[in-house]
C-alpha cells in the first residue's frame, strides 16, 4: 500500500495495557491518551486491512478486544480487507468469516475478496517478511 502511495498507520494491540473500558463509555476528551490516538487514527482513516491469526477458529482475540472499544460511527461507510494466516491448510479461512461479521457490525463495509495465507511458518518469517524461494508446488 505504501507503494502506491498510501498512508499505512500500524496499530497493534501489544502496544496497550489491557482495554477495560471503552473509547466511547468515556466523556468526549477524557479516554486515556493513548486509546484517543488510536480512535483519531480510525476515524481519519478511509479504509481498513485487518489482519489475523486464526485462533479455535476465530479471529485474534486481542484484534476484536481493540476493535470492540471504538463506537460504529468510527468505522462506518469505511472499507475493510481481512488478511489471514494460520499454520493450518486453510489459511484462517474460519477466522476471516467471523471477522467479516464483525466489521460488518461496526459498519464498514467489507470487500468480498480476502487473502488467506495457509502454512504460514513456511511462507513467513517471524518479522513476518516472505521466504526466498517458497514454492508455490
Amino acid at each position: 500500500l505504501q507503494q502506491r502511495g498510501h498512508v499505512v498507520t500500524r496499530i497493534d494491540p501489544i502496544d496497550f495495557v489491557l482495554l477495560e473500558k471503552p473509547h466511547f463509555a468515556y466523556p468526549p476528551g477524557k479516554a486515556p491518551l493513548k486509546l484517543q490516538e488510536v480512535h483519531e487514527i480510525l476515524k481519519e482513516a478511509d479504509g481498513y486491512v485487518c489482519v489475523t491469526p486464526e485462533y479455535n477458529h476465530s479471529p485474534s482475540p486481542a484484534l476484536l478486544n481493540t476493535l470492540n472499544h471504538f463506537g460504529s460511527s468510527t468505522f462506518s461507510f469505511k472499507p475493510s480487507a481481512i488478511v489471514t494466516y494460520s499454520a493450518g491448510q486453510w489459511g484462517g479461512t474460519r477466522a476471516a468469516v467471523a471477522l467479516r461479521t464483525t466489521l460488518s457490525e461496526l459498519g464498514c463495509l467489507p470487500v468480498s475478496a480476502m487473502i488467506h495465507i495457509p502454512k504460514a511458518q513456511e511462507v513467513l518469517d517471524r518479522d513476518g517478511n516472505i521466504i526466498a524461494n517458497t514454492s508455490t508446488a
